[in-house]
């Protein structure tokens, strides 16, 4: 689906960024070059992921974590490892990249 308002893809590696795209708050996640993108609502507290801002990766890019209660999830799959949601993950979303920019499927 195209949007006029599509972020770029200027995103540092091993590193996450919130985002909005067609009205859905999302997390971009690059985690050593490959990107993931996820709906940004942790399924532990049904809020945001970051209401402090700045990035939810840890140094090594493998984890995401919520500023919130401090569940961590798996970069690549969004699967909950610790935390008070473990067992859940992260709903994914798919998309395309075109252009240098990112546009939901």
């Amino acid at each position: 689906m195209d949007s006029p308002n599509a972020p770029s893809l200027s995103i540092a590696d091993n590193s996450s960024q919130s985002v909005t795209l067609e009205g859905r708050s999302l997390i971009l996640v690059n985690r050593r070059g490959e990107l993931f993108l996820f709906e940004n609502n942790c399924p532990h507290a049904n809020e945001s992921m970051d209401p402090l801002g700045g990035s939810l990766s840890d140094d090594s890019g493998d984890l995401i974590r919520c500023q919130r209660h401090g569940a961590e999830f798996l970069a690549h799959t969004g699967e909950c490892v610790a935390g008070p949601c473990m067992g859940e993950t992260l709903t994914p979303v798919a998309f395309t990249l075109a252009g240098g920019q990112i546009y939901l499927d």
